[in-house]
């Protein structure tokens, strides 16, 4: 019998058999683009923001807007999501003011000027104004690899979920149609 030796190929096949897929699509893997580091997360923008301890008050704002239906849905957006600690800036009791159902309406402007139609990747963002899903528009400056929104730094772009992507930004930005609300500012 010849089943002594086993050629080479079958071997490393079925070695690789037994190796843990440390790459699979549940798990945070990193690729690098042209210019951008590019996260990649299975599950919306709603999934993704919701099991991380950074946006929790986001996740609050969503569910009260009810927009956590829409940005876990199949189209596509990018989001530029302001952090907790981002929320945290905003004037006294402007959050308490703005989750009752009664303001439902202006919680989802604010909501939605953080949000633009389409998968827009840093690598595509350039200076220009790019009009939100509120339906104002936003001042997008990109200086190299440095991204400012609304005068607001990104500090953690392209996150991607299977709906579109995510950047991270440490203040909330304030459209124009809530100018003065609660002692807000734009």
């Amino acid at each position: 019998m010849k089943t002594k030796y086993i050629p080479q190929a079958l071997l490393i096949l079925g070695m690789t058999a037994f190796i843990p897929n440390s790459f699979s699509e549940e798990s945070v893997a990193e690729k690098t683009s042209a210019t951008a580091k590019v996260m990649v997360k299975k599950g919306s923008l709603t999934a993704m923001i919701s099991d991380s301890v950074t946006f929790s008050i986001l996740t609050k704002a969503l569910v009260a807007a009810e927009l956590d239906g829409t940005m876990g849905s199949a189209g596509e957006f990018t989001i530029f999501a302001p952090t907790d600690e981002a929320f945290g800036k905003l004037p006294a009791g402007v959050l308490a003011k703005l989750l009752p159902p009664e303001n439902k309406e202006k919680l989802r402007s604010l909501l939605l000027y953080h949000v633009v139609a389409g998968k827009v990747l840093a690598a595509d963002l350039k200076d220009s104004d790019v009009k939100t899903m509120n339906g104002e528009k936003i001042k997008i400056d990109v200086d190299g690899e440095k991204i400012d929104v609304q005068n607001k730094k990104v500090f953690s772009a392209d996150v991607l979920a299977n709906n579109g992507v995510m950047h991270t930004i440490g203040e909330v930005m304030i459209p124009k149609s809530l100018d003065g609300f609660a002692g807000l500012d734009k």
